[in-house]
C-alpha cells in the first residue's frame, strides 16, 4: 500500500501544476526546464514526493518566481 500524501506535500503540488499551467507549459518541457526528470515531477505535482528545499528552489526558479511565493501559492 503506497504512504499516505501529506497535505504539504499535495498542496505544492497543485500549486507547482496551476502555475506551470498558467504560463502554458507542457509537464514534460517544465521539467527540462526545472532540470529534472518529467515522471519525478509528475509525482511532485501528484503530491507523492517530500521534495527538499533544493527542489522548491529550481521548481520556483523554472518558473520564474521565489521559493516563497510557490510556497505562498500553496498556502505554506
Amino acid at each position: 500500500m503506497p504512504p499516505k500524501k501529506s497535505a504539504a506535500n499535495v498542496a505544492l503540488g497543485l500549486a507547482a501544476r496551476s502555475l506551470r499551467m498558467e504560463r502554458g507549459l507542457a509537464q514534460e518541457a517544465f521539467a527540462a526546464r526545472a532540470g529534472m526528470d518529467r515522471s519525478n515531477y509528475g509525482a511532485i505535482e501528484r503530491g507523492e514526493f517530500n521534495v527538499s528545499l533544493d527542489t522548491i528552489v529550481k521548481i520556483a526558479a523554472a518558473l520564474e518566481i521565489s521559493a516563497a511565493a510557490l510556497l505562498e501559492t500553496a498556502r505554506l
